[in-house]
């Protein structure tokens, strides 16, 4: 409701100056300019536009993915974003991981979903901790409490003929370079694709590596609900309402994912359909669907669609194998969790 009306306000403030342009000559040329943006913007769009993968890689990864485990299958004393969470993730049937890629104030990648770490005496904000100090924290608890350094995760997706999607979810220059060094080095890019919330991440992505696959993770309530919950208050809610119909007609319209150039789409099940993916397809983007909690879900977009999906359960939703009964490891420390 907000945001109809502010767009009928904006209407009504340009009928206006139209009005008042007969007389002066300022708004006249005010007038001419807010007129002539959309042509500017129309320029400026088919000026600056990246173009999506166009090598062989794309193929390639995409005939290899279809089931990807949502940083592994957490079962027992099993945590995400750890080795046996991979393991157990393979077992069931999973073909792809995704995790979560940070960099630790030395420049140290870890993979680790919160941006900070609370233990009894202190908070420890990734990227202003070394990763001396990072490596001593037993995160989840036990034996294997200590948190997988990136290395020792894509060694292990290597050796077990895993793909990867590396998440990014806090952005910077340094971060970028060790990844494309990374996948160099191993000759990774029909293995693994990133993905982002952030448009200006994805821009700079694209801009920065033609070669890398690189995907968009949306949801039509991202800024406005988080964890059920709205957002802001009655006064800033409006803020949230519009960066979502924002987020949301550039994505249906495909005009921000052709703008920067994204691969795939990964988008919430509550936000797919056939339309959307259909066109999607035609412009040359993939798309994944995450969030899928019901059998029938699973046969529309997986069976009849086949389309790649995110499961964060492989056991409850595939059906894939057998998981021990759920029994949270006592743990020293808490993590803050962050948006996923």
């Amino acid at each position: 409701m907000i945001p109809m009306l502010i767009w009928f306000i904006v209407i009504v403030l340009i009928a206006l100056l139209a009005c008042l342009a007969i007389k002066f000559l300022a708004l006249r040329i005010v007038l001419a300019l807010l007129l002539t943006l959309p042509i500017l913007l129309s320029v400026a769009f088919c000026v600056l536009r990246r173009s999506p993968v166009q090598e062989s890689n794309k193929a390639v990864f995409f005939n290899a993915t279809s089931i990807i485990s949502d940083r592994g299958e957490a079962h027992g004393s099993v945590h995400k974003n750890t080795i046996p969470a991979f393991r157990q993730a393979k077992q069931n049937g999973a073909d792809t991981i995704v995790m979560d890629v940070r960099m630790t104030k030395d420049g140290m990648l870890i993979v680790l979903l919160p941006d900070s770490v609370d233990t009894d005496n202190a908070t420890y904000i990734v990227d202003e901790t070394h990763w001396i100090q990072m490596s001593q924290l037993n995160v989840y608890g036990g034996n294997n409490g200590t948190i997988l350094t990136f290395d020792e995760a894509v060694s292990w997706c290597e050796a077990n003929k895993m793909n990867m999607i590396w998440h990014i979810p806090s952005f910077s220059s340094d971060l970028l370079t060790y990844l494309r060094n990374k996948i160099m080095q191993d000759s990774l890019y029909d293995k693994v694709a990133v993905t982002t919330y952030n448009l200006i991440a994805a821009g700079r992505i694209r801009c920065t590596d033609r070669q890398l696959l690189m995907g968009m993770i949306w949801k039509s309530t991202e800024y406005s609900i988080v964890n059920g919950t709205a957002v802001g208050n009655m006064y800033t809610s409006w803020y949230y309402s519009m960066m979502d119909t924002f987020t949301y007609w550039g994505i249906r319209s495909l005009l921000l994912p052709s703008f920067l150039g994204v691969d795939f789409l990964v988008t919430s099940v509550d936000d797919a359909d056939r339309a959307l993916i259909v066109e999607s397809s035609a412009s040359g983007m993939r798309t994944i669907i995450y969030d899928m909690e019901t059998a029938t879900e699973r046969n529309y977009f997986a069976n009849q669609m086949e389309l790649p999906m995110i499961v964060n359960d492989l056991v409850s939703l595939l059906g894939t194998g057998n998981s021990s009964p759920t029994t949270p490891p006592s743990s020293s420390t808490k993590a803050n969790k962050n948006r996923s």
